[in-house]
């Protein structure tokens, strides 16, 4: 595994929650985070169900990568959000984040930290041109808890 991806190493394996969107839909989540390519990429892929229907409410598969110039980038493919390349942010280096524009405008942030013995994830999203204050288009909060440890 790169030496870029190692304070994410714990995280490997997979998580589940519980939580609402910004509209009042219950979800179920779940995150499945691996190693690829003998450890040169990591893949983050998320799954939220609607929690009565069963329905797909949003599907997300990421691989995090190092580019040539050393900057960690996410790749995004996304049911609600399109394709995109966002970097990391380094504001915490105990937390995964991503923000960037999405293919539909939108400004998209997303969180991965450690928090009450699991995995908080959280992303919002804003129309282009908001106040960063604005109120955002949607939104997902979920605390996810360990299922497996990745083998």
């Amino acid at each position: 595994m790169r030496k870029e991806f190692k304070a994410f190493s714990k995280w490997l394996g997979e998580w589940a929650g519980k939580g609402q969107t910004k509209k009042g839909l219950p979800v179920h989540s779940r995150l499945v985070l691996r190693e690829r390519m003998a450890g040169e990429f990591l893949e983050f892929e998320v799954t939220s169900l609607h929690a009565d229907t069963g329905a797909l409410v949003h599907g997300v598969v990421c691989q995090l990568a190092v580019d040539p110039d050393g900057v960690m980038r996410m790749s995004v493919a996304s049911t609600m959000h399109g394709c995109m390349v966002m970097p990391m942010t380094p504001e915490d280096p105990g937390a995964a984040a991503i923000e960037g524009v999405s293919a539909t405008g939108n400004r998209v942030v997303v969180s991965l930290v450690e928090e009450d013995g699991g995995l908080m994830l959280t992303s919002y999203w804003r129309a282009p041109k908001t106040a960063p204050d604005a109120e955002p288009l949607g939104y997902t909060n979920l605390l996810l808890k360990r299922v497996a440890r990745e083998a």
